[in-house]
């Protein structure tokens, strides 16, 4: 190969390697988020644009509902919900609901070892190796009346699967993380599939599928820097709106 092209082609490869890199890091990270639950061969779709600002410590979603909404929480657990067609927002503050306490704050974070189950107040009990698999128990609070303890399964570092124990280890939830995608700063599951098992002895299924998950050094996306307008009408926010 003549000597000008090779050198051409190695600029070409270092500057493509250097872009990936550069994409793959920063403090905005969004996301698409489609969730399926289950219950009694009923099946609920919800779709929602994930907007998570690192430095501010804040997750904005879009719902693509009827009607659409805007979501904005903080590290306090302050939730803003804005309705873009009536110009109506509604207020919350709910700090068990903080963007600290959301599962994409401990996997963006690298919070990998509990998933926020010491933030919860679970103690740890035991840490086992099983072949491949580090296995984690953790006693939960006493406040917790229905759940006793919850196991954590690892694999290479990162939970692969949770199961909720209640009294006499009746299991009442299982937590499955798999697909995992390598960033330059951190390692995220694409599907989490959670068994809900009801004391009527049916169970409720939840599947989430993260896509186009991005990473960009600046807020080139408007939602990461979305304004509720000044004029939006004050609402009750109610569980089913």
């Amino acid at each position: 190969m003549n000597p000008a092209y090779q050198k051409f082609f190695q600029i070409l490869i270092l500057s493509a390697l250097t872009f990936s890199l550069s994409a793959q890091t920063g403090n905005y990270i969004s996301m698409k988020q489609r969730t399926e639950i289950l219950e009694n061969r009923k099946k609920l779709t919800q779709e929602v644009d994930l907007f998570y600002d690192k430095t501010k410590q804040t997750i904005t979603k879009y719902y693509h509902a009827s009607p659409e909404f805007i979501m904005n929480i903080n590290a306090l657990g302050e939730i803003k919900t804005y309705y873009p067609k009536s110009n109506e927002v509604g207020f919350k503050h709910v700090p068990e609901l903080s963007s600290k306490r959301n599962l994409i704050y401990y996997f963006i974070n690298n919070f990998t070892d509990h998933l926020g189950l010491a933030d919860e107040g679970f103690q740890l009990i035991s840490s086992t190796y099983e072949n491949q698999h580090n296995i984690t128990v953790w006693k939960a609070p006493s406040f917790l009346k229905n759940i006793e303890s919850v196991k954590m399964v690892f694999e290479n570092g990162l939970p692969v699967f949770a199961e909720y124990q209640a009294h006499k280890k009746k299991v009442i939830k299982k937590i499955y993380y798999t697909n995992y995608k390598n960033f330059t700063q951190f390692r995220f599951p694409q599907k989490i599939i959670e068994i809900s098992y009801l004391p009527t002895g049916d169970s409720l299924i939840n599947r989430t599928v993260f896509s186009e998950i991005s990473i960009s050094p600046t807020t080139s996306n408007p939602m990461f820097n979305f304004k509720i307008p000044d004029d939006a009408k004050p609402v009750e926010v109610s569980e089913n709106r």
